[in-house]
């Protein structure tokens, strides 16, 4: 009934706006996003994370992120899922958000990073394939993904005022609002959002413990006293809870406060192009329990188990970088510097009344430098270089002993290099490039607590890049391969409970084609497929995904749009049972699925767009190959989290 009324309250609305003076030409439709956002250029994907339709429009940056090829989503409930890019995830693929490092709280990864990201909050999604890069911080090993918030552009209107509101099944119900309001010297935005929804049933209708409802409010002032001055303050906060199908407990608490101020000065003189300089803190409180969100689970004496654990960690960050400009040569430069703190809590229901364990404690200092040289008019060599020192301190167990007494700290230093070299090349409309790339990450604190053997070495991904992007008027195309080679790779040991080190190798290619047949009408295929070897053990790399096809065909006149999306997954057979990483592990092969979904688009005016999709339409069982394993005291047992079975939704845009 409430999603009824909801749904009433959009139509009308629409309706409304259909009716609206409208003295303008009505706009054409905006681009939208379904799986497989496209490569624009050499190893980088960017896409309006606004304009992500389908699958159900993204409630997280997890959700989000599923429309990039390559980048699979670990299944735990309905919400938080954790991503792994070419089959890497945690430490290994950095998460940014206005240019600061995101992390989460919870040692079995129930709070991802994506989990405290809201995609109508910001403006562009950038991903960065590989080690191709030495501006965004350390340990780049499979990349990086950066949510970017920009300047707003009071040009032509010194406000404006965007609304989302999105219905769907199973009390599905998200809702954002932004709006802000400026001139040349200085600018006010205001951002809010909400998603919630109840437990989700896979295809043959069971429920799934999956239920989670999210609020985020931001703040952001801007001053820009000069066309080449910009202060900024950004104040974030957010609040969740969130059901897990995958574990005994839920996340009853999830929350995060941030802030930063990032400073500005362009062309200072002709040849020093920009000073920038950022800073800021983000402050985890993360609560996980066995009652709040299910019934507690028997112990072997009958009695219910009452647990709780409370981490917090709290991340100050910041960097300082210089561009230059000497004609056909631009150098950007600087440091970076980052303290990351983890302390924790356990107990019952009265776990509040106990205080903060110190768990670990990081240093992060790192140097970079990073030049491209446009040779000629269609030649550009890129390169870069890093180093970085890591001090890290970390506490076997977090328990203290009956005096009170905590445990003695382990404390490790790590020195890591990190470099790249590109070579970009335009002959005729084809953009060909090639890159190598080494980066070096040290072991996380997850990864160490496990390291039952003393010290674990940092990995080094010794890797080579190489694609080629066309785009015509009517084909845009492009197509990717890497080869990568990572020593002393991290790897946990499940069944043994512990970390150790193995040599690996790494192949894959993405590829996409997009072809505007005829007029109003576009054809869209896009493949991805990652090998992975344990060298060590000889056997496959654990956690690497299967081989996706996803293809899509739409129509636009400009006011009206249909899509269709194919998804197609091949079946796994290559695993690693009980290996894996800090996120989960192979549990055996899996079979392949196809999924059809359908979407369709309705450009009411210049204010309003109205959309409605089905998901998975004929209603298929199916789960991913690298989700995690469902728990009988989260209901239902499977081998695996299903996936959502049929899901219907509805989203009315209104941009005033």
């Amino acid at each position: 009934m409430r999603n009824t009324y909801w749904a009433y309250s959009l139509l009308v609305v629409a309706i409304s706006s259909a009716y609206a003076d409208d003295s303008t030409k009505t706009t054409v439709l905006d681009p939208i996003v379904i799986m497989g956002a496209s490569q624009d250029s050499a190893n980088t994907v960017r896409f309006n994370p606004k304009k992500t339709l389908q699958p159900l429009p993204a409630g997280d940056g997890a959700d989000l992120l599923r429309s990039v090829p390559s980048m699979n989503i670990i299944r735990k409930g309905g919400s938080s899922g954790d991503p792994l890019f070419r089959g890497l995830g945690g430490s290994r693929l950095a998460i940014r958000a206005d240019d600061h490092f995101l992390y989460g709280g919870c040692g079995g990864r129930m709070d991802p990073p994506t989990a405290y990201i809201f995609p109508n909050s910001f403006d562009e999604v950038v991903v960065t394939k590989g080690p191709q890069s030495v501006t965004q911080g350390s340990g780049l090993v499979t990349g990086s993904v950066s949510f970017v918030r920009k300047t707003p552009d009071f040009s032509e209107k010194n406000y404006y005022l965007e609304a989302t509101g999105t219905l769907g099944s199973r009390d599905r119900r998200d809702a954002s609002v932004e709006g802000a309001i400026g001139n040349k010297y200085a600018y006010l935005r205001l951002n809010a959002s909400h998603n919630e929804s109840d437990d989700y049933r896979d295809g043959d209708g069971n429920r799934v413990h999956s239920n989670f409802k999210r609020d985020n409010q931001m703040i952001q002032l801007g001053l820009t006293p000069t066309e080449n001055t910009e202060l900024v303050a950004t104040y974030e906060r957010s609040r969740g809870e969130a059901a897990y199908a995958d574990r005994m407990m839920d996340g009853s608490q999830f929350d995060r406060d941030a802030w930063n101020v990032r400073f500005t000065q362009r062309n200072i003189t002709p040849w020093f192009s920009a000073l920038e300089l950022n800073y800021g803190q983000s402050e985890i409180d993360h609560v996980m329990d066995t009652y709040s969100l299910r019934t507690p689970p028997r112990m072997p004496n009958g009695m219910r188990m009452i647990r709780a654990s409370n981490p917090k960690r709290k991340t100050n960050s910041g960097q300082l970088k210089m561009t230059f400009d000497w004609d056909n040569v631009n150098l950007q430069t600087g440091f970076d510097y980052m303290y990351d703190k983890h302390t924790i809590r356990v107990g019952d229901a009265n776990f509040k009344r106990k205080p903060f364990l110190s768990r670990q404690k990081f240093n992060q200092w790192g140097v970079f430098a990073e030049v491209a040289w446009q040779r000629t008019e269609d030649q550009k060599w890129i390169a870069g270089l890093r180093y970085d020192e890591i001090d890290a301190r970390y506490y076997k167990s977090g328990n203290a002993d009956y005096r009170g007494v905590l445990p003695k700290y382990e404390k490790q230093t790590y020195h890591l290099t990190s470099g790249f070299i590109r070579w970009e090349q335009m002959v005729g409309d084809i953009h060909y490039y090639a890159g190598l790339g080494i980066a070096e990450r040290s072991p996380d604190y997850w990864e160490r607590n496990r390291a039952q053997t003393g010290y674990l070495r940092p990995e080094q991904n010794r890797q080579l890049d190489i694609g080629a992007l066309w785009s015509t008027d009517k084909i845009q195309t492009s197509v990717s391969l890497f080869a990568s080679d990572i020593k002393d790779f991290i790897m946990i040991d499940w069944m043994q409970g512990k970390a150790r080190n193995i040599d690996a190798r790494r192949y894959g290619v993405e590829a996409d084609v997009k072809w505007n047949f005829a007029p109003n009408w576009t054809v869209g295929s896009n493949i991805a497929y990652t090998y992975g070897r344990n060298r060590t053990d000889d056997r496959p790399l654990a956690q690497t995904p299967p081989l996706e096809w996803n293809n899509t065909l739409t129509w636009d006149n400009e006011t009206y749009s249909v899509g269709l999306l194919w998804r197609v997954v091949a079946k796994q057979t290559r695993f690693a049972k009980g290996q894996g990483n800090i996120i989960g592990q192979d549990i055996g092969e899996s079979a392949g699925f196809g999924v059809l979904s359908l979407n369709a688009g309705w450009k009411i005016n210049q204010y309003a767009t109205l959309q409605a999709g089905v998901d998975n339409i004929f209603d298929k069982t199916y789960a991913e190959f690298i989700s995690k394993a469902a728990n009988p005291s989260a209901g239902m047992q499977t081998l695996r989290v299903n996936e959502p079975g049929r899901t219907a939704w509805l989203r009315l845009q209104l941009s005033l």
